[in-house]
């Protein structure tokens, strides 16, 4: 395609620990710099991905401090000026830095592509009128690219917009990367965990992710003469509600709360049984990233993707969302039932492998490669 490269802005509002943040650096790593320009513009420099971008040059931050409101005109207009140089701006993550590349994108006569990462048909009474407004506006879009049908299906219904004009590709994991991440030792504190059976779960502590109804369920089985111990990987804005509760709960002795992990996958690996508790999702990354490591599952069939990822419950249990006597159920049967133990872990590495970036992102780039030929007339040459 000769020397003119497609050049893409994908914009975050920040670099926190959370599966979005997640796919949006994995398709940023994976994206074939012989055919794009890469820039990635993060409104916040803050967040626990930070370490995995210091010292890039296609990284850029517009602000040191948290957002507030009253730099909504100046992170536009900054946003504007990256806009007006690319030749694509992909809103990556749902809300205010998707908004602003969308009104640069605009201003500029620029093609604009709007991720959705969750289902907002559960999602939309927990925001603000003005992300409300924000999400409306993504009529707009040029593309929209969801990452599960489930969540294309309420996207459209919700705000009105044609099936047609939403493009699913679902998530893409780096497969191989995640196995050889799997490989690396636990450290001595956190092996002594694992002498007992063990559940573990990945996510941001945020209520959508429903952590509350899996130290419920924990204790339901520790009643039931069920011994093992809980691990909750991740950080987030319900830390200290979710230690209170298994303070109350006289059970601090068999849960551990490991904070942000840079490598999750050993936690992954060494589990007896992975959890996703989920009162909500758009996909659920971390399922892949458990089928890939051979772990048994257990997930709510919550709206909306992993009932997709688990193929309606063949390649792992889907339980009731919000109910711990749901999630106690499933789990009791990983850990009681041998045979559907072996079953699922041997199950499971083919089924992730469906999932890896080279085919999924491979979408992106055909997607991204059509949406330049149709609106960049000195790049369409080149794409013959």
């Amino acid at each position: 395609m000769g020397d003119r490269k497609i050049k893409l802005l994908v914009l975050l509002p920040n670099l926190v620990g959370a599966g979005g943040q997640r796919i949006v650096l994995n398709l940023f790593y994976a994206l074939d710099r012989e055919r794009f320009d890469v820039k990635l513009l993060v409104q916040e420099r803050l967040g626990s991905f930070l370490p995995e971008v210091a010292g890039s040059p296609e990284t850029h931050f517009l602000r040191d401090e948290p957002y507030r409101r009253t730099a909504l005109p100046y992170l536009i207009a900054q946003t504007a000026r990256y806009a007006a140089q690319s030749d694509i701006v992909i809103g990556a993550l749902e809300g205010r830095a998707s908004f602003c590349g969308l009104m640069a994108a605009k201003a500029a006569g620029k093609p604009f592509v709007g991720w959705l990462h969750i289902d907002w048909r559960p999602f939309l009474k927990r925001v603000s009128w003005r992300q409300s407004l924000g999400l409306q506006a993504y009529r707009w879009a040029d593309r929209i690219v969801s990452c599960s049908h489930g969540a294309a299906e309420s996207f459209a219904q919700l705000f009105g917009i044609p099936s047609s004009r939403i493009q699913t590709i679902l998530n893409g994991v780096p497969i191989d990367r995640v196995l050889a991440a799997g490989t690396q030792p636990l450290s001595d504190e956190h092996r002594k965990i694992f002498e007992r059976p063990t559940v573990v779960t990945v996510g941001r502590l945020d209520p959508q992710k429903g952590q509350k109804y899996l130290l419920d369920a924990h204790v339901m089985l520790l009643k039931e003469g069920f011994e093992h111990n809980l691990v909750l990987v991740g950080e987030g804005p319900l830390l200290d509600d979710l230690r209170e509760q298994a303070h109350l709960l006289r059970v601090e002795g068999s849960v551990f709360f490991v904070g942000f992990q840079p490598n999750p996958q050993p936690f992954i690996k060494n589990a007896t049984v992975f959890v996703l508790p989920s009162v909500f999702e758009g996909f659920g990354l971390v399922l892949v990233e458990a089928l890939a490591c051979g772990t048994p599952v257990v997930a709510t069939d919550c709206p909306s993707g992993p009932a997709e990822v688990l193929g309606g419950g063949e390649f792992g249990i889907l339980v009731k969302p919000e109910s711990a006597r749901a999630l106690a159920d499933g789990i009791r049967q990983v850990l009681t039932d041998g045979p559907k133990r072996t079953q699922l872990a041997a199950k499971g590495p083919a089924r992730g492998r469906i999932f890896d970036e080279k085919i999924k992102f491979r979408e992106w780039q055909q997607m991204l490669i059509v949406l330049a030929a149709e609106r960049i007339a000195d790049i369409a040459p080149f794409l013959l």
